[in-house]
């Protein structure tokens, strides 16, 4: 068992509540609406302190809070400790393990790993190019403390650029972000690409075990990947760029295209298609996670095999058993096999 205990104060709709874990497959069940996809995005936010449902911290604290305060108490193998994140409704973070403050992200996130499975996983093959994006991003960050770094800063920087781009008289301070920009933009590229390589491999595998089908994934970047040269380019762009009021090159436009039989999916793919598709690149997510984090790593599924077959949906808890732990969220207690040996956690009609 990886997480053994779970404590909420004030973050979406939990006022307040506390959690005990005995098992390593744990179902919270209860009607819709009441907060379980709100514990799944606790724990994952605990993980990486990234929402799998949105970019603004200020969605998750509670209506009428100044902020909330997350923890929970891990096993890492025999060693125990505290989590705890405090996020102010301004932006202003604090993480801590144990009593020890840790000042930088990228020493916190190193504590355990997440996966998440959500109904909404199907834009990644139908929806739009900022969809792709966020699931690469949330991927990689998750293996590779040095991406996140590298793309926070890139954001950073290019909110602060965009801001400059819109003022004329500001063109000194919009060329100031341009070399933190170039310093960064390449590693993304490059490390997207090498994802995207990855997950590839991962999805083809899959699909060979079923003898369907070859996919695909096309990488596009409209920018050089030498530091020098993207710097150069963010210079001789910069007049026009302050016209539009917007940096007009850059990872975040990046795409990933994705191809099943040479046929692009969000243009050709069937609906069974682009959902049999969605939950490979998902599955090959948990895989590349569980052999390459040398953490432990949860799993956590929101009510997402409704949409399965039989087949289909034995193959998923096959692959997903292997990790350390397994939270699920259900509106009723599933009666499948899988589930005999699982804990039940009922949520309450009325949280707080």
């Amino acid at each position: 068992m990886l997480i053994e205990q779970l404590e909420l104060t004030d973050f979406r709709n939990y006022s307040s509540g506390r959690f005990q874990f005995s098992r390593d497959k744990v179902v919270f069940t209860g009607p819709n609406g009441i907060g379980k996809t709100n514990l799944l995005e606790s724990i994952s936010f605990l993980s990486i302190l990234r929402s799998f449902r949105t970019v603004s911290g200020r969605e998750m604290v509670r209506l009428g809070s100044r902020g909330f305060d997350l923890r929970c108490r891990i096993d890492k193998g025999g060693l125990r400790e505290d989590l705890r994140v405090v996020q102010a409704l301004s932006g202003r973070r604090e993480t801590f393990i144990g009593a020890n403050r840790i000042r930088r992200s990228s020493e916190f996130i190193r504590e355990f790993r997440t996966v998440v499975f959500v109904p909404e996983d199907r834009n990644i093959t139908g929806g739009s190019s900022s969809c792709r994006r966020r699931f690469f991003d949330m991927l990689i960050s998750t293996l590779d403390s040095g991406y996140l770094a590298a793309l926070s800063n890139y954001h950073r920087a290019l909110s602060q650029r965009n801001h400059a781009l819109k003022l004329p008289e500001r063109a000194a301070v919009a060329a100031a972000f341009e070399p933190e920009l170039a310093a960064h933009a390449p590693l993304i590229a490059a490390r997207r690409r090498e994802y995207a390589a990855a997950v590839e491999q991962e999805v083809n595998r899959m699909l060979l075990q079923r003898g369907k089908a070859q996919f695909r994934i096309h990488f596009r970047c409209d920018y050089p990947e030498s530091s020098a040269e993207y710097l150069a380019l963010l210079e001789r762009n910069r007049e026009r760029e302050m016209i539009r009021s917007c940096t007009g090159i850059g990872p975040q436009l990046d795409e990933f295209e994705f191809f099943l039989d040479g046929k692009l999916l969000r243009h050709y793919g069937s609906t069974g298609q682009i959902r049999m598709l969605s939950l490979l690149i998902k599955l090959a997510e948990f895989n590349l996670v569980r052999r390459s984090a040398r953490e432990r790593v949860a799993v956590l599924v929101d009510d997402v095999t409704g949409e399965l077959d039989e087949e289909n949906c034995i193959r998923f808890f096959e692959t997903i058993a292997h990790a350390d732990q397994l939270f699920f969220t259900f509106t009723e207690f599933p009666s499948l096999e899988f589930f005999r040996d699982a804990e039940q956690i009922v949520l309450p009609q009325k949280q707080g």
